[in-house]
């Protein structure tokens, strides 16, 4: 490869020559500058033997025919490469398999063609020579090859620890789960590569989790322990009998008359909208945006009650559509009331109207030395609704003061009405003319089955006669509580009233009733029924008890009866209302994490921007999803951390891709064959290898040099100097 310029530096000393000899080392050293090249030898076939543990057992099979014509020399590798000059006695080479640092090695020996005996569970690296491949079947393989669990789960959690488990093919196996003293079989064929399985328990303590995987490929185990890092924190507002149980099943419990500035993930609901304020309603469906999980209770104050499902949308429980409720607002607007007396009674009555339901019914009439009814009794919708503003806010008062024929008026009304249940609230401030008359219509209202209730404004009310009605008697001093007190006998009068008595309950299949005792007949229930988006788990009949949903990015449910009192003799009380706060805690902004392959997914709400740290080199995470974020494993990392600013969220580390990646070798190895210029073989023989080129520019500049110099040696001879 170096005589060509040596020929081109002894090309002129040729030319200047002179005689036979000249002409002929002229011709041999410009035949030397052209480089010409003959196929004389037979080229080098380079056998490379595939001896990691995923190739061993087939390889010794298909030793057994291998035929390969012309030079060879024989090279073994798994995670090092050794030349060897025996192929059916080769060493142990390691449990990995580092192709591409066994194919440099094969490059020194020059072959002119390779014969590759692989499983081609490896990743391809482009061969500088024609390539044949003989595809080697892997060993049959199944191990556990991590698990993965969260870093910090509270006390009393229900946790999820996922085992990975490689198979070389797909096979029936069986993995059994063990974590104190949960114990779960599964039975599954999974797919060649790797595959995920969870376990999920109740973490009540230190534990110890163990997996054991058996299948036709082989058997594996794994195991880690779990230290919980506190309790899981629960607000309640308004159920002391919530709170109660909830301590006793080891939750951390703070008990509050208001919603404070910041809100756990867990809220108990026990009080009514109206306690919460007029910002209650809004900030608990912002709770639930921000992937919070919301429990209404069936208190005295709760619920329907509460008048929830009127300003919660997001409610799962319903009234029960029934013949609703009949209303009669009978309200005194003689002289006497004018200024805050009547200021304040409207108040009350607008708010009165508020309180009903479509399928109420609710009039007003107002009376002074004469009757009229301001608004006619009628089902409460939206024309109802304009009616009685417009009306309320013209009302003036004025007269003197005749109860009677207004309650006669009442009365005669509610008795056109189907109702559930009727009620009339009589709202005066003085001495009424007749009061006789006024007896005889309170007892025939209360002979139809009218509830009766009367309050007196002020000093000058007469309570005595009041009681005599034989009804309700309330009483307003100030006239600064009388819109209160109004607003209060409405919501008496129109919600519906608890069904008291022995209601069979049924479990419905979920999580949140999984392993629970039949429950005892209910001692009463509120008569309901769940949205088409919701799911019932407790029924009663016709009737749902106990329905929950997946809403805006969180999980709400509702409870139609009391646990505290109604299911007070149920021992699985406390362990429903425990498992219903841990499924509702598992929402879509729940810290958790996923590795599939080479791809990170990290899920829930965090008070900074996850990244992830390995080395001292942070990778931020990509949101791709509402509380989901992305990040495609940088090569090399193995060992890593989650962390949201400050806050360390996970530590993981990665499993390696093990002797049986989830890869298509014989797909790898034509690939490899073909690229090269090779191809795929079913046996392990291949012909006469092609012979190699050989360059005879040096043999052809040396022989002119030698016919240079006996030309110049001749020519001394006989005495003749150029």
């Amino acid at each position: 490869m170096f005589a060509a310029p040596w020929a081109l530096l002894l090309l002129p000393l040729a030319l200047l020559a002179r005689g036979g000899g000249r002409r002929i080392a002229v011709l041999l050293l410009l035949l030397a500058l052209a480089g010409p090249r003959l196929p004389l030898a037979p080229g080098l076939t380079v056998v490379m033997l595939d001896a990691s543990p995923s190739s061993r057992p087939a390889l010794a099979r298909a030793l057994a025919g291998l035929r390969v014509a012309g030079p060879v020399r024989y090279l073994a590798f798994g995670e090092r490469a050794a030349w060897v000059n025996n192929p059916h006695a080769l060493p142990p080479l390691g449990e990995g398999t580092d192709f591409a640092g066994a194919l440099a090695e094969a490059g020194k020996a020059g072959p002119s063609r390779i014969l590759l005996l692989s499983d081609g569970l490896f990743a391809p690296v482009a061969s500088p020579v024609p390539l044949y491949a003989v595809p080697l079947p892997p060993a049959p393989h199944a191990a556990l090859t991590a698990l993965y669990a969260p870093l910090a789960p509270a006390l009393g959690e229900r946790v999820e620890v996922v085992a990975e488990a490689v198979l070389s093919r797909p096979a029936e196996v069986v993995l059994e789960f063990s974590a104190g003293d949960a114990h779960e079989t599964r039975r599954r064929r999974l797919p060649r590569g790797a595959s995920r399985v969870g376990f999920r328990f109740l973490l009540q303590g230190p534990t110890e989790v163990r997996v054991k995987l058996r299948s036709p490929l082989g058997d594996d185990a794994r195991r880690l322990t779990l230290t919980p890092a506190g309790r899981t924190k629960v607000l309640v507002v308004g159920d002391p009998s919530a709170a109660r149980y909830l301590r006793a099943q080891g939750f951390s419990v703070t008990e509050a008359a208001a919603l404070p500035e910041r809100l756990p993930r867990l809220v108990v609901v026990g009080a009514s909208a109206k306690a919460l304020g007029p910002l209650g309603p809004g900030r608990l469906r912002r709770h639930l945006e921000a992937g919070g999980g919301l429990l209404f209770t069936a208190t005295p104050e709760g619920l329907f009650f509460g008048g929830w499902d009127r300003v919660f949308p997001d409610l799962p429980l319903k009234p029960k559509p029934g013949k609703g409720a009949a209303f009669v607002l009978v309200l005194d607007v003689s002289g006497s009331m004018a200024g805050e007396k009547l200021a304040r009674a409207v108040e009350g009555a607008r708010a009165a109207v508020r309180a009903a339901r479509e399928e109420d019914a609710l009039g007003i009439v107002v009376f002074s030395d004469r009757t009229r009814w301001l608004l006619p009794l009628a089902p409460v919708d939206y024309r109802q609704r304009r009616l009685a503003e417009k009306r309320l806010e013209a009302l003036a008062a004025g007269g003197g003061t005749d109860l009677a024929p207004a309650l006669a008026s009442a009365r005669a009304a509610l008795a056109s009405v189907r109702a559930e249940q009727k009620a009339i609230l009589v709202v005066t401030d003085g001495v009424t003319a007749r009061p006789e008359a006024v007896r005889r219509e309170a007892a025939a209202a209360r002979a139809a089955g009218v509830r009766l209730a009367a309050l007196g404004i002020g000093p000058d009310a007469d309570r005595a006669f009041l009681a005599s009605l034989g009804g309700e008697v309330l009483s307003a001093q100030d006239p600064a509580a009388l819109a209160d007190l109004i607003e209060r006998a409405a919501k008496r009068a129109l919600k519906k009233r608890s069904a008291f008595g022995r209601f069979p309950l049924t479990l419905g299949p979920h999580p949140v009733t999984r392993g629970l005792s039949p429950p005892p007949p209910a001692r009463v229930l509120l008569p309901a029924v769940r949205k088409p988006w919701a799911t019932a788990v407790l029924r009663s009949g016709d009737l749902d008890v106990l329905a929950l949903a997946e809403r805006r990015n969180g999980r709400v449910a509702a409870l139609a009866t009391d646990l505290g009192q109604s299911l007070k003799d149920w021992p699985d009380a406390g362990r429903l209302l425990a498992n219903l706060m841990r499924w509702l805690a598992d929402t879509p902004a729940r810290p958790r994490y996923l590795l599939a392959g080479d791809t990170l997914y990290l899920y829930g709400r965090y008070p900074a921007p996850p990244e992830l740290w390995s080395g001292g080199v942070r990778y931020p995470l990509v949101p791709d999803a509402p509380f989901r974020y992305r990040l495609r494993l940088p090569a090399g990392v193995r060992t890593f951390s989650i962390r949201a600013g400050d806050r360390i969220l996970f530590r993981l580390r990665r499993a390696p891709a093990g002797e049986w990646p989830d890869r298509d070798g014989r797909a790898t190895l034509k690939t490899l064959a073909e690229g090269s210029g090779g191809r795929l073989l079913d046996a392990p023989v291949l012909g006469p290898p092609p012979r190699v080129p050989r360059d005879l520019s040096g043999a052809l500049a040396g022989l002119g040099l030698l016919v240079f110099l006996l030309e110049r040696y001749l020519a001394w001879r006989r005495g003749r100097v150029d």
